[in-house]
C-alpha cells in the first residue's frame, strides 16, 4: 500500500530536481551567452564600459581623497590639547586645587603638569637661549597644565574651557582649533560631495545601461516576437538582457577600479613623500577590499536595475499582453 505513495513522492522529487537543474542551466547559458555577445562587439562594449567606468571613477576618487584626509583629522582630533597657563604668583595650594578640579572632571582624559622650572629647562634646550634665561633675575615662564580633552567635540571643548576659566589661578588658556575645524569642514564637504555624486552618477549609470539594453532589444525584435509566439514568458525573454545589464555594471565597476588603481600607482611616489613630511604614521591609502567590493557589487546592482527598467518598458511593447 505504501509503495505507490513512495513512488509518487520520488517522482515529485525527481521532477523538482529536473526543474531546478533546468532553471540553473538556463541561467548559466544566459550568463555565458551574454558574455559571448559582448565579446562579439568589442568596440561598442568597450565604449559602454568606458563611459560607465569613468562615471564611477569620480566618486571613488573623491572617496579615496576623503579617506586620506581623514587620517589627518582623526589623528589631530586625538592629539588636540589645551595648554593652561597658571598665574605667576599662584600658590602650591591653588595648583593642587586646579589639579584636583581637572582630575575629577569627565571632560579631561589626561593631565600633565609642567612647573615653571621645567618650562625654563625645556625652553633653554629647544631654543638654545639658556644664557638669556640665566641672566634674568626671575624665571618669566609660568607653570602650566597640558590637558587632553576626553572628546574632540566642539561642545565638549567649549564646556572644558568654561570650567578652566572658572578656576582660580588660571591665567591663560591656549587652544587653536580653528585650523582643525577648517580641516574637518573640508573633510565633511568631501564626504557630502561624494554622496551627491554617487546619487547623480548612479542615475547616469542607470541611463547608460538602460539605453544600451534598449538598443539590444531593438536589434532583437524579430527574435523576441518569435519567442513570444512560441509561448515564452516575459521572464525568460528578459533574462539575457538582465544578465547583460549585470555584466555592463560589473565590468564598468571593474574598469573604474582599474583606472583608480592606475592613478594611485602614478601618484604614490609624490603623495608618499608629501605625507611622510607630516609624519611617518601617514601613508597613502586606496579603496581597500571592502570599498572595492562595494564598488563592484553596487555597479552590478545598478546595471541590473537599469536593464530591468529598460526591459520592463520596451519588452512590453513587443510582446502580447
Amino acid at each position: 500500500m505504501n509503495r505507490p505513495a513512495n513512488t509518487k513522492g520520488a517522482r515529485r522529487e525527481r521532477d523538482r530536481r529536473i526543474r531546478i537543474n533546468a532553471w540553473a542551466s538556463n541561467h548559466r547559458d544566459c550568463a555565458l551567452d551574454t558574455i559571448r555577445r559582448m565579446l562579439a562587439q568589442p568596440v561598442a562594449t568597450a565604449m559602454t564600459l568606458a563611459v560607465i567606468g569613468i562615471a564611477l571613477l569620480l566618486p571613488a576618487l573623491l572617496y579615496v581623497a576623503g579617506s586620506n584626509l581623514g587620517q589627518f583629522t582623526d589623528r589631530l582630533e586625538a592629539t588636540n590639547r589645551l595648554t593652561v597657563y597658571l598665574a605667576p604668583d599662584i600658590s602650591e595650594q591653588s595648583i593642587s586645587e586646579v589639579r584636583e578640579a581637572l582630575d575629577s572632571s569627565e571632560l579631561v582624559s589626561s593631565l600633565q603638569f609642567i612647573s615653571s622650572e621645567q618650562a625654563a629647562e625645556d625652553f633653554a634646550r629647544w631654543s638654545g637661549l639658556g644664557d638669556v634665561l640665566d641672566s634674568l633675575a626671575d624665571n618669566p615662564l609660568p607653570a602650566a597644565f597640558v590637558v587632553q580633552p576626553s572628546s574632540a567635540d566642539a561642545g565638549a571643548l567649549s564646556s572644558l574651557q568654561e570650567l578652566l576659566n572658572g578656576l582660580a589661578g588660571v591665567d591663560l588658556i591656549q587652544v587653536d582649533q580653528r585650523w582643525l575645524e577648517r580641516l574637518a569642514g573640508i573633510s565633511r564637504l568631501i564626504d557630502r560631495t561624494v554622496m551627491t555624486l554617487v546619487v547623480i552618477l548612479a542615475f547616469a549609470v542607470l541611463f547608460i545601461t538602460g539605453n544600451s539594453i534598449r538598443t539590444l532589444i531593438a536589434n532583437r525584435q524579430a527574435e523576441i516576437r518569435v519567442m513570444d509566439l512560441m509561448g515564452a514568458t516575459r521572464g525568460y525573454m528578459a533574462r539575457p538582457f538582465l544578465y547583460m545589464g549585470i555584466w555592463y555594471g560589473l565590468f564598468g565597476g571593474l574598469m573604474a577600479w582599474l583606472l583608480l588603481q592606475g592613478m594611485l600607482l602614478f601618484l604614490t611616489e609624490p603623495a608618499t613623500a608629501l605625507l611622510v613630511s607630516y609624519g611617518p604614521q601617514y601613508q597613502l591609502v586606496g579603496l581597500g577590499g571592502t570599498g572595492a567590493a562595494v564598488l563592484l557589487l553596487g555597479s552590478a546592482g545598478l546595471g541590473w536595475l537599469g536593464a530591468k527598467l529598460a526591459v520592463s518598458r520596451h519588452l512590453r511593447a513587443l510582446t502580447r499582453s
